[in-house]
């Protein structure tokens, strides 16, 4: 499939920079970004020595062809900016054979876009990668006996967490995987994201985002799951990330206290753990902070952290009761990674500069060969 992607922002430039990691029949051809999102008129690399490609600000302005829509996950500022970019996302329908959605759109705008491919002169199939399914369609149907036993895991399980959210845990795991199939293992992977099937790998569960499911339920289930996908696939390495954050900002901004995190750490124990920071000054003691919190709450040890160029404005944040982000330059993240480099024991890197990444990767490998880890590559 020819894909453009729509709305083109900052959400998927993970997928579009690592776009050679896409399943074959799986091809980006044309990107457009909404006016006055900062990306239009730009040139974008897509995949490592794919070549470049122009960002458009309207339908209208691309020459390059497609048949396919790949609808990105986005944040939209209000329903009423979504109902405005599904609204033009309409007006493609009639022109392509396939809508590939990522985006949890809301109830009414999905069922807007399935009735019009539905209703198009041309067949176009809806495919929703965000669709809920039930706990029997992973293979975990009950019933289950009570306070079953975990399983143990064989295979070297390697997580990437994040403090907070967006500090580019996608975008780490992707660099990740690149390099461990470039040395020739075999990777069973887990996403924080929907459509990771899009890149030849599986989608976080979303039973294990459901409210009406208890955590008591939820960790033998995903212990069964990651069980099941390594008796099916026969990997060297397991790679999960876990979305949302691994605790509460602070009292006002809780983003679900870490119990996400905690049900993953109690399903699976990883061998080796890349923790995905927001950038704060005086890094490195705060670095220090979260190694001892990480080994005490959740009986795990960091190996090497990832610093991002994200910053969080409390006042503002107090000020608007929502949080209030913003981003730096990546000089001053290059500052303080050395800087950490240099105070503190667990290893720091700019895992989206491609040296640095190698470093950390290799960080990883001698932590799954040494004989203190729990199974060995």
């Amino acid at each position: 499939m020819r894909m453009l992607v729509f709305p083109y922002g900052q959400d998927c430039e993970p997928v579009i920079r690592h776009a050679g990691m896409l399943e074959d029949g799986y091809e980006i051809t044309a990107l457009v970004s909404p006016a006055g999102w900062g990306k239009a008129g730009k040139e974008v690399t897509v995949g490592a020595g794919s070549g470049m490609l122009p960002v458009h600000e309207s339908f209208e302005e691309v020459t390059e062809e497609f048949d396919s829509l790949f609808i990105p996950p986005f944040q939209a500022s209000g329903e009423a900016v979504e109902n405005r970019l599904v609204d033009k996302m309409l007006l493609l329908i009639p022109h392509i054979s396939h809508i590939l959605c990522t985006a949890r759109l809301t109830e009414a705008n999905r069922k807007k876009l399935k009735e019009a491919c539905f209703c198009s002169s041309q067949p176009c199939k809806f495919v929703d990668f965000c669709e809920d399914k039930e706990l029997e369609a992973y293979g975990l149907a009950e019933p289950m006996e009570k306070n079953p036993p975990l399983k143990f895991v064989d295979v070297p399980v390697v997580i990437v967490a994040g403090v907070w959210e967006k500090t580019d845990k996608f975008e780490i795991s992707l660099s990740l995987r690149e390099r461990f199939l470039r040395d020739g293992y075999r990777v069973s992977q887990v996403g924080s994201r929907d459509g990771c099937e899009m890149m030849g790998f599986h989608s976080f569960p979303r039973f294990m985002l459901q409210k009406d499911l208890d955590g008591t339920v939820k960790i033998p289930c995903f212990n069964q799951w990651i069980h099941q996908m390594i008796k099916r696939e026969q990997p060297d390495v397991v790679l999960i990330t876990i979305p949302g954050a691994l605790q509460n900002f602070n009292e006002q901004f809780t983003r679900g206290f870490g119990l996400l995190p905690h049900e993953v750490f109690q399903s699976v124990a990883p061998d080796a753990l890349v923790m995905c920071n927001i950038y704060m000054s005086e890094e490195e003691n705060v670095l220090d902070e979260l190694s001892i919190s990480c080994k005490y709450k959740f009986d795990v040890s960091v190996d090497a952290f990832h610093i991002s160029n994200l910053i969080v404005d409390v006042h503002k944040s107090e000020e608007y009761n929502r949080i209030i982000t913003d981003s730096i330059y990546r000089e001053t993240v290059s500052k303080a990674v050395a800087r950490g480099s240099t105070n503190n024991a667990i290893p720091v890197f700019n895992g989206l500069d491609a040296k640095e990444c190698d470093k950390m990767y290799e960080t990883i490998i001698e932590k799954l060969t040494s004989k203190s880890a729990q199974t060995v590559l």
